[in-house]
């Protein structure tokens, strides 16, 4: 089975930035495209509980992401593209999967309690994933 097309899902968390590093080199080894993709999700309150609004909301987060977070894979020299989509992160992944015929999933990880990790967004797309994903597990202390 060749590797062709990596996604791999991105947010500002430290497992996701390992789930980057993983992805970079993989796709470094196999001489393969990595997407990096984000999933905006519901919208933030400020700490008063008043709902941000979209607009800026959006425009920050894709800025962040294509500025800040995907800053090792433009690095990186390898064929890449920057995906940004407004969703759940779990249908947006598996939808941006087959659209791009991705080969694989990347994705980070926290530490879970097991009640967490059933509702986690890894765990989800293991279930429903019809290509592999790889869980990166983070980074010993």
């Amino acid at each position: 089975m060749s590797m062709k097309r990596i996604l791999v899902g991105i947010d500002d968390t430290a497992g996701s930035r390992n789930a980057l590093d993983f992805a970079i080199e993989l796709g470094r080894s196999l001489n393969a495209q990595v997407i990096a993709c984000h999933a905006i999700g519901k919208l933030p309150r400020t700490p008063e509980g008043r709902l941000i609004s979209l607009k800026a909301y959006h425009a920050s987060v894709v800025q962040a992401f294509e500025e800040e977070w995907c800053r090792p894979l433009d690095e990186s020299g390898l064929r890449s593209q920057k995906i940004t989509v407004d969703g759940n992160p779990v249908s947006s992944l598996l939808t941006i999967a087959e659209e791009e015929q991705a080969d694989l999933v990347v994705l980070g990880s926290r530490r879970h309690t097991i009640d967490s990790f059933l509702a986690s967004t890894s765990h989800q797309l293991i279930e429903h994933s019809p290509i592999p994903v790889v869980v990166v597990p983070p980074k010993s202390r």
